[in-house]
């Protein structure tokens, strides 16, 4: 991520461009204040997300361990802010369109391909830790389960309503150890686009720093911004109680005197030193007291002392004073050395085309790349601004776009080998690449800072008006030009609006669209609404996310996760109207490869659209079976080329070995309303506004479930149970309208599958740890696969239905590991615990019928079937040796 090599030219100059910062458990703190002075720090959620991921170290391979990685977010964050430090997560919107191609190739290289990887190779290699470590794949439900734990510490703040955008923190008992957060430590944000501009605006707005694992923050810059600090840069030391007068050595070491006094040199009484190889020697006690990334060192495993952070902060006017460049200039030079936007020309022949193979030989390293294009922009602007007039040849450089096309002139290898179109589609690429970078002017009042931090921009967003701000126009659409009608008071902020919404009076006529975006807007600032959601609102793409599963079959979030998608879209189109197909961004079919070398996958022959979809997409699944499961045989019908549909949603899904964009057509509403015929409430009312309980029976009756035993569940426990009953039904009726398909009914889960899956929540508490080795088989990576997808599918349709609260995520409390064991171990699931009152027989109540019969031994089957087992002729001895001893007998 970020620029090409950015991170590796800032690691071999670090001492010409980092300085230090220190913090103790004291840093900070006015011993005569009330309230202590924190350092204020902006951390990117995702980068948070892949340092914890990899510094936790555990096995992804089973779906994820959740339970485990929500004590480590509250260990980290708590070792935070007990060193002084004020936290502000944020975390991305949704996906600009000019990210696309990025965002295919990194999901086919660290989903599809690893995936791939892992179910070509043996199970014994395959379970090697070199080979998991080298072919890991994020837990689907990461992110979700990251940013409830974060909400759910932020959120008891009291004056978390008056800062929009955001969720504050107060003192309460949701840090680790049941330790007290204290006031306006953490809070946590949510982007309207991309993330990394917002971080570095909000943080310019707080006079703080940024934390994360990007270069891109090294080249962004507000005014106020204190600087970048890498994530896997910051150190951690366990030091002796320091006393309250000093929180650091007189030579200002990270290392205090007594923690490099307690440092074990094995001296005797003379002086004399033990040698010890260095292959055997034992780890020393500063190694068990330090430790670099975000995840600080356990003081229970040293017996007691201080925690002490060390943290590398690179700014961007050093680094531009070590260029010899302006700090303007930091972000066309890293559009020309390459980032997230300028990897793929787009418009060139195939969409395929290196840009930055235009500009650098591949002999050159990504530190001489950066060293080259500084060098062609310092020579430009020297020969304009510094040469003497009688020197001065060629055109010279009178605007930020003349500067660009000479410094693309002065890079190409080959000017001769572009024709004028292609140069000009050059330089508008990095001209658009350069443009990301561009972060508004904040003008800061008089007044300066408020009781609130910071000055806010809007009642609706941090840093823009309503009229700039790119969510508040993406959900609008016009219909909240004048305000929210939340918004007359000019104390009060879109973050005060309850998600539940009283039913309008019959007299009344306001602005449905308006009243819908803004509770859209209160939830996603709450983080109660997934910026997958507004993809399709933005660029009308949807971008599911992908896990580990079986590259020769159909992909899950196709087959499970995509007839709850439909359902969400037809909803958006009602609430917020999606664009018009003219007014898409970004969306291009891949072109099509003769030679590509793609996976072998069953044909469906019920799939009449095949044929006119080509040969890759002829995957093992019918869309239509699915849509005639739902009661919509339209709802999910790919569009055909010769009568394209009035709306579509793109989605992005594995197809075989990559991922591709499929279009699928958006269900008419009536298909939603015809499943609330029923339910008393005036249907002439947006979804989203009818009453909570007239949503919730509607969201039953589109997964199927409105049963007594559903009703009677609540919490985490009606989510699992939705989400395997969902799943069993798509697989029965998969092997229903297959007429005798065998890897159908394969397919088609059992009672001891469905009971294994919802004890690995609800065993959690009081379940012993599990000590012995637990194998991957493929069947089980599958299924843990489709809950995966099912449960994220599932929050996102409960999320637009504004039922976050009433249908919440169980992921945080979802063992992979557990699942697998229980799967492949029926003891180890009889001797869990037993499933609350009510939980089964909501599971199975109706659906007795869709379970697949309990596999077992063939002795077992014909006892079952009443079959008699032959027996065995007394005398006479089978023939051994095949069919020569047999021919051999008939001789004799």
């Amino acid at each position: 991520m970020g620029i090409h090599g950015l991170t590796t030219y800032l690691r071999e100059h670090k001492s010409s461009l980092a300085r230090h910062v220190h913090f103790t458990s004291q840093a900070g703190i006015d011993p005569g204040s009330e309230v202590p002075k924190r350092v204020p720090v902006v951390v990117d959620g995702w980068s948070f997300i892949y340092e914890l991921s990899a510094a936790s170290d555990l096995p992804w391979a089973y779906g994820g361990e959740y339970p485990v990685l929500a004590a480590l977010i509250r260990r980290v964050v708590q070792a935070w802010i007990d060193v002084g430090l004020s936290l502000h997560f944020v975390f991305d919107g949704p996906f600009p369109s000019l990210k696309f191609r990025t965002l295919i190739e990194r999901t086919t290289k660290n989903n599809i391909q690893h995936s791939l990887l892992f179910f070509r190779t043996s199970a014994p290699a395959r379970a090697a830790p070199r080979f998991l470590k080298e072919t890991g794949i994020l837990p689907l439900l990461i992110y979700s389960v990251t940013v409830k734990v974060l909400t759910e510490i932020a959120h008891h703040s009291p004056d978390s309503s008056t800062i929009p955008g955001s969720t504050r923190g107060v003192e309460h008992t949701d840090g680790a150890d049941g330790k007290p957060i204290p006031d306006h430590a953490l809070a946590v944000h949510f982007a309207d686009e991309e993330g990394d501009p917002y971080a570095v605006a909000l943080a310019g707005r707080l006079g703080a720093y940024v934390a994360g694992r990007d270069s891109d923050f090294v080249v962004l810059n507000a005014e106020g911004y204190s600087g970048y600090i890498p994530l896997d840069e910051m150190l951690w030391n366990v030091l002796d109680t320091p006393s309250p007068d000093a929180s650091m050595s007189a030579t200002g070491s990270v290392y205090s005197e007594s923690a490099v006094g307690d440092v074990d040199t094995d001296e005797d009484a003379d002086g004399f030193r033990t040698v010890r190889s260095t292959k055997s020697r034992k780890r020393t006690a500063v190694d068990r007291r330090s430790r670099h990334g975000p995840v600080p060192p356990d003081i229970s495993e040293v017996g007691s002392g201080t925690l002490s952070l060390s943290l590398a902060v690179y700014s961007p006017a050093t680094l531009a004073d070590h260029l010899e460049l302006s700090v303007s200039l930091l972000p066309l030079l890293g559009a020309l050395v390459g980032n997230d936007f300028t990897k793929i020309l787009d418009d060139s022949p195939g969409g395929k085309r290196d840009l930055q193979r235009l500009f650098f030989e591949s002999r050159l390293t990504s530190v001489q790349r950066i060293t080259r294009a500084a060098g062609a922009i310092r020579g430009i602007l020297d020969a304009t601004f510094h040469a003497p007039a009688v020197k001065r040849r060629g055109k010279q450089v009178g605007s930020v776009i003349e500067l660009i096309d000479a410094a693309v002139t002065a890079l190409l290898l080959r000017a001769d080998g572009l024709t004028e179109g292609e140069r000009e589609t050059v330089v508008e690429r990095i001209v658009k690449a350069t443009l990301q970078y561009a972060l508004p002017r904040y003008e800061r009042s008089s007044e300066g800072e408020t009781e609130r931090g910071a000055e806010w921009e809007s009642d609706v967003c941090i840093l823009h008006a309503p009229e700039t701000c790119p969510l508040y126009l993406c959900l609008s659409r016009g219909g909240l030009a004048n305000g929210p009608p939340f918004a007359s008071n000019a104390d009060s902020s879109v973050s005060d609006i309850d998600l539940e919404w009283e039913p309008l009076d019959a007299g009344e006529s306001p602005d449905h669209r308006a009243l819908i975006s803004a509770l859209y807007i209160a939830a996603y600032r709450r983080g109660a609404l997934s910026p997958r959601t507004l993809d399709p609102m933005k660029t009308i793409t949807s971008w599911p996310r992908l896990f580990l599963e079986d590259p020769d079959k159909e992909s899950v979030a196709r087959s499970v996760g995509r007839p709850l998608r439909l359902w969400g879209y037809a909803l958006l189109d009602v609430g917020v109207q999606a664009r018009a197909e003219d007014d898409k961004e970004g969306v291009h079919e891949d072109d099509e490869d003769e030679d590509e070398l793609v996976d072998v996958v069953e044909e469906d022959d019920e799939d009449l659209l095949a044929p006119l979809r080509g040969a890759l997409q002829q995957l093992d699944g019918s869309e239509n079976d699915i849509s005639r499961s739902l009661g919509s045989p339209n709802s999910s019908a790919v569009r055909s080329a010769k009568s394209p549909p009035s709306k579509i949603v793109v989605e992005y899904v594995r197809r075989g070995t990559r991922l591709a964009p499929e279009e699928v057509s958006i269900p008419p509403l009536s298909d939603v309303l015809a499943f609330a015929v029923d339910i008393a409430v005036d249907t002439s009312l947006p979804v989203q506004l009818w009453p909570a309980d007239a949503r919730f029976t509607l969201l039953l009756r589109l997964l199927r479930a409105d049963v007594t035993g559903i009703r009677a569940l609540s919490g985490e426990h009606l989510t699992s149970v939705l989400v395997v009953r969902w799943i069993v039904q798509i697989m029965h009726t998969r092997a229903v309208e297959s007429a005798g398909n065998k890897e159908r009914e394969k397919e088609r889960w059992t009672q001891a599958e469905a009971r294994a899956f919802l004890t690995a929540f609800s065993s959690l508490p009081d379940a012993p740890e599990i000590t012995e080795p637990v194998s991957v088989v493929e069947r089980n990576v599958q299924l843990v696969a489709q809950v995966l997808v099912a449960l994220d599918a599932l929050e996102q349709l409960a999320q637009i239905l504004l039922l976050a609260m009433e249908v919440p995520s169980p992921a945080h409390r979802f063992s992979g590991r557990r699942m697998h064991l229980y799967l492949t171990n029926p003891h180890a699931l009889a001797a869990a615990t037993t499933l609350e009152d009510g939980v089964w027989g909501a599971c199975i109540e109706g659906l007795e019928h869709a379970f697949a019969e309990q596999k077992g031994t063939k002795k077992e089957r014909r006892k079952k079937s009443g079959t008699a087992v032959p027996a065995k002729v007394p005398g006479k001895v089978p023939p051994k040796g095949g069919l020569y001893s047999l021919l051999a007998n008939m001789d004799a």
